[in-house]
């Protein structure tokens, strides 16, 4: 092995730290399991996005690839953001995200997503989940900005066919006193509790809602800043969040975060006076359909390049990397994509964990 010198190994310490850790990125495992004599297959997605995860999980028939829900768990679309596992007030990172159809019925469950993409442009980073329950496209986006780590802002697209959009935070795990209260803008604390749901349509003149237990935790909650133009009602069932929206609405869009270790008294009037018309102003101007930076493919392009050199004077075999990039140059001059861009992105990756083996 030739001698790597003390620039090349500085280069290789940024990109590694870079590219490996910071970039978005999806893993995907599959396993085959047996449910009663019938052949299953479940699959992981876990989406590494900004300073958190996205966990999508379904278990679908092995030939046909049709949805299979025998046991809890078997369909999971969940977030673990700013909160470790197994603690109270986060969004639930089992069944975050819940939408229902014009029919009354579940959508995300009906179909395995056909593709997931992650995108990164400036300071954004995003995941883009297409669905297809029926013979429409159904798009979920999940964006955060690098500048605004404290939230996770939702898109959900799906024209003149969807109902309600659900989002699920957790304040329990294991505590008998478990007393969710919503903070609206107006008036006091409400606690919803029993049947029919808490329906909030006439009660709060704001865009938000500030949820923690009263008796366990109080000190950690949730937020959720939420639009209102295709808004009918909103209702609390237990935890869960319901927008019911106006008939024949296209999308919806909100965006939550947290608080910790601060008193929920105190924390009310920051975030409804200031917090939620600042995050509602930024949640209308965000651009969910943002085209590939050509730029930043070019500087992916010189530092991949760089990378190649460097294991080019360890010894090893380039030509094929050396090809995959030229081919990806010509691909993205001629349609510019953000695939394209991962996947130079993932061939960057693989060249960098080649040159840390040869070290």
């Amino acid at each position: 092995m030739q001698k790597i010198t003390l620039n090349v190994l500085t280069v290789l310490a940024g990109l590694c730290a870079t590219l490996l850790h910071a970039a978005p990125s999806i893993e995907k495992e599959e396993e085959q399991l047996d449910r009663k004599g019938t052949a299953v297959l479940l699959t992981r997605h876990t989406v590494n996005l900004g300073n958190g995860k996205i966990n999508y999980h379904t278990v679908t028939q092995l030939h046909d690839n049709k949805p299979v829900q025998q046991e809890w768990g078997d369909f999971r679309f969940g977030i673990e953001y700013w909160r470790n596992p197994n603690t109270p007030a986060r969004w639930s990172p089992v069944s975050f995200l819940t939408l229902i159809g014009q029919d009354g019925k579940t959508l995300l469950d009906r179909k395995a997503a056909e593709k997931i993409d992650i995108v990164e442009n400036g300071n954004m980073e995003m995941a883009a989940f297409t669905f297809r329950p029926e013979n429409s496209v159904l798009d979920v986006r999940i964006a955060q900005f690098k500048d605004r780590p404290d939230w996770l802002f939702v898109k959900v697209i799906y024209p003149g066919q969807l109902h309600e959009v659900w989002a699920s935070p957790v304040h329990g795990y294991g505590k008998p006193e478990l007393e969710s209260q919503f903070g609206l803008k107006e008036g006091d604390w409400k606690k919803p509790c029993g049947k029919p749901d808490w329906i909030l349509t006439k009660t709060t003149g704001g865009n938000g809602l500030m949820n923690f237990n009263l008796y366990a935790y109080k000190e950690f909650g949730t937020f959720i800043v939420f639009e209102k133009e295709s808004l009918q009602q909103i209702r609390i069932h237990g935890d869960d969040i319901k927008f019911e929206l106006k008939p024949k609405s296209d999308s919806f869009s909100f965006a939550v975060s947290y608080f910790k270790d601060r008193n929920p008294e105190e924390v009310r009037p920051e975030f409804f006076n200031v917090t939620v018309p600042e995050v509602e102003s930024f949640l209308k101007s965000i651009n969910w359909n943002p085209a590939p930076d050509r730029k930043a493919f070019s500087r992916l392009a010189d530092e991949t390049r760089k990378n190649i050199s460097i294991l080019k004077m360890d010894g090893g075999n380039v030509a094929d990397y050396e090809k995959e990039v030229n081919k990806l140059e010509t691909d993205f001059a001629e349609t510019p994509s953000f695939e394209i861009l991962a996947t130079l992105r993932e061939l960057n990756r693989k060249i960098i964990k080649k040159n840390l083996e040869n070290l």
